[in-house]
């Protein structure tokens, strides 16, 4: 048993005895009246000129008079009155239990009967919703901010959790085996990357819910800290319980930052449009200034060494290069400013010397001045939950540059709405009838509608009003009460459909698609085709013309030849290193067994015939079905009057075999996509066969007149390797990191 658990345990038999006044036990309303008491003297004692009194008392100083303290409370003698108080019984037990948890670091399961921090919920427990919205506004807020907090703080990490069995059952493996063969593979690995991103989010917000409901708790440590050293004469040490308790608690914060690194490792995988981005970056916002406040051991005065690191992140991290209001018109924010020299290291890493540059190494000096705070215990207090913050804030600015003004606005009065919809939801069943009956008043002068909606507000509120007062009296029956509030439910929810009802039938909104430019073909055939290469060298052309890859065009032409340029199939890649009988089966399972009819009417029965008595030979099963093509379709341009004819080709992927399948020589089609350099000399930009990465295709006049325009699927990380995804994953986390001191490209 350490000393300072033998102090606790003394202060806690002290405590009892000057509550109970011989009796044996206490109520826990004693109890939480002598720790308010507590700190109603704790904060005197600050502002008052016995500060230094209690200075020396946390020093430790024996000498202090604690004679005040352990006094019994006048208003805790009366015990006809207590016995019938509300409260549950504590016995000495109790309290020296709840000495022993809080010597530990852990918060005392007393605590749990008790209403210190969030004492609006025993103040408007038992008033109807409704009248609770309308008398008491601000406790409703703070009942519902910590009931919010608690309950993903409690159910979310199980939650998560869930979504990642150890032991698979029956039900779950049939379920995935379901949605597999449902899929197949390719939207199995599609889904799988944006999967992990969605948990790794929701993780992150759940795990800084549990960090912010274990800081509100530790503002409840303190209480009792306070309460035992008062209790103890001045010798207990506060410092080391509440350093154990932050000790005891650092597990959401190294789950969050294991989540933080797989999320970042995901995100360049994936394809911005299938997440919002938007509602991503103001919850990102919002749970930035949520953990800065929250985290601030003191709020007034401020931890302004923490303001001061957050405001240099936020100057060393903005994107400038993507704020368009900051790059042009904040002229006194421009830090962008080449003041020293960046030099290219390596392949794909650029380091950065510039103002950004300064006040991102500032940082790491700010980190170690936090962290040196208490004999470097700010580690534990302060840094470590300070870079979550810092942290937050990076992937709010990472999420903004995928987002739109709309889509923010639609997060923000999401967010809003999360926040306050119960509130708006009680004002709501309250005074939509009344907004629905001043609507259609008779008489139309609008002083009078203006008059008369005012009367008609005024009534509902003085009647909760005076249901409220009358449930003070102990005069309303609960029956009446329920009533009421039903009654009330029920014409807010028909106003709201007699007031929405005529909007439904106002008019579509009538948008028109704006023409998106891009490169015409007169554009690229003067500047990187005939006419070009008569002023200057092919090569040279070639050159210029190299920088237009990724450029998007919309042409048009005729179509001259159709070919396969290659075909893939990733399970028969696979399945080939397998030994043969094992390849055979796995074959057999995910293939499909030759066909063995060969009608000897058909044009090409002797080919069949031959064809199968090969494959035959080789194997019974074939995977034909995962075959992969990549199609060519090379399509002759409009030239000038006396000019040859271009030919363009178009490399479509798997997802265009239909449509290129039903194409015909002569078929006038529309394409849209990008330009590449090929392999060859003659495929490069600038050469005699441009090639284009088609993205969509239609029919201007084509022999299958049925053919419907075809656009090919969006993939988040495109066919790289599982290598490549690694290192593309690695730089982004090394550019959350690092950036804008060493930028990875």
């Amino acid at each position: 048993m350490s000393q300072d658990e033998k102090l606790a345990r003394r202060a806690a038999r002290e405590m009892f005895s000057s509550l109970s006044a011989g009796q044996d036990f206490i109520t826990t309303d004693q109890l939480e009246r002598r720790i308010r008491k507590c700190e109603e003297s704790e904060v005197e004692s600050i502002a008052g000129p016995s500060a230094e009194l209690h200075e020396n008392m946390a020093a430790g100083d024996g000498s202090i008079s604690t004679t005040e303290s352990i006094q019994p409370d006048s208003s805790d003698t009366d015990w006809m009155l207590r016995s019938e108080s509300a409260g549950e019984k504590l016995t000495e037990d109790h309290l020296v239990s709840a000495a022993v948890n809080y010597a530990r670091g852990e918060l005392p399961l007393v605590h749990r009967v008790l209403t210190l921090s969030n004492s609006c919920r025993r103040d408007s427990r038992e008033i109807n919703y409704i009248h609770r919205i309308l008398l008491h506004p601000i406790n409703t807020l703070q009942m519902l901010y910590y009931e919010l907090i608690e309950t993903i703080a409690k159910r979310g990490a199980s939650f998560v959790s869930s979504l990642f069995p150890v032991v698979l059952s029956h039900v779950q493996t049939i379920v995935l085996l379901f949605v597999y063969s449902v899929l197949g593979t390719e939207s199995i690995l599609l889904f799988v990357p944006m999967f992990f991103y969605y948990v790794s989010f929701c993780a992150m917000a759940v795990f800084t819910f549990q960090m912010v409901h274990r800081k509100t708790e530790f503002q409840d440590f303190r209480v009792w800290s306070r309460l035992f050293l008062r209790y103890s004469g001045g010798n207990l040490n506060p410092e080391e319980a509440e350093y154990q308790y932050c000790s005891n608690n650092l597990r959401p914060y190294g789950q969050f930052f294991l989540a933080l690194l797989v999320n970042l490792m995901i995100y360049p995988l994936i394809a911005p449009q299938w997440t919002p981005q938007s509602e991503f970056a103001i919850l990102a916002f919002f749970l930035t200034f949520l953990t800065l406040y929250v985290f601030m051991d003191n709020k007034w005065p401020p931890d302004w060494l923490a303001l001061f690191s957050f405001a240099l992140h936020v100057l060393a991290k903005y994107p400038y290069e993507t704020d368009v209001v900051v790059r042009q018109g904040w002229r006194f924010l421009d830090i962008r400013v080449p003041t020293f020299a960046s030099y290219v290291v390596g392949n794909g890493v650029e380091f950065c010397l510039n103002c950004r540059a300064v006040f991102y190494l500032l940082i790491p000096a700010i980190f170690l001045r936090i962290a040196a705070r208490d004999g470097w215990r700010g580690t534990y207090k302060t840094l470590i939950p300070h870079c979550v913050t810092l942290a937050w804030w990076q992937v709010a600015v990472i999420s903004s540059q995928g987002a739109t003004w709309y889509g923010l606005i639609r997060g923000a009065l999401a967010l809003v709405g999360l926040v306050l919809f119960l509130p708006l939801a009680g004002l709501a069943a309250v005074l939509l009838p009344v907004a629905a009956a001043g609507k259609y008043l008779a008489d139309s002068a609008m002083m009078v509608r203006a008059s008369v909606t005012t009367l008609l507000a005024s009534v509902p509120i003085a009647l909760s009003w005076y249901l409220d007062f009358r449930r003070r009296r102990g005069h309303m029956p609960s029956f009446v009460e329920g009533f009421v509030f039903r009654v009330q439910v029920i014409f807010g929810v028909v106003a709201a459909v007699f007031l929405i009802h005529p909007l439904l039938y106002d008019g579509q909104d009538n948008t028109s698609m704006e023409s998106v430019s891009s490169l015409s073909w007169e554009q690229y055939q003067n500047h990187c085709h005939q006419p070009a290469w008569e002023q200057s060298s092919l090569a040279a052309v070639q050159l210029r013309c190299a920088h237009l890859a990724d450029v998007s065009v919309s042409w048009d032409g005729y179509v001259t030849d159709i070919r396969v340029r290659n075909t893939h199939n990733v399970l028969d890649t696979v399945l080939s290193k397998f030994p043969g009988p094992v390849r055979d089966t796995l074959a057999c399972w995910y293939g499909d067994k030759y066909d063995g009819d060969c009608r000897q009417q058909d044009a090409n029965y002797g080919s069949c015939k031959m064809m199968r008595e090969l494959k035959l030979r080789r194997a019974a099963c074939h995977l034909h079905a995962w075959d992969r093509y990549e199609f060519e379709i090379v399509v002759k341009m409009k030239s000038g009057m006396w000019g040859t004819g271009a030919l363009v080709s178009l490399v479509a992927d798997d997802s265009f075999r239909n449509f290129t399948m039903a194409l015909r020589t002569g078929d006038r089609v529309w394409f849209t996509g990008l330009l590449m350099n090929g392999i060859t000399s003659d495929s490069l930009l600038g050469g005699p066969s441009p090639q284009v990465d088609l993205e969509e295709i239609g029919c201007l006049g084509c022999h299958t007149s049925e053919l419907q325009i075809h656009k090919k699927p969006v993939v988040g990380a495109g066919n790289g390797t599982l290598l490549g995804y690694l290192y593309t994953g690695i730089k982004s986390v090394l550019n959350f990191v690092f950036n804008p001191l060493v930028i990875f490209r």
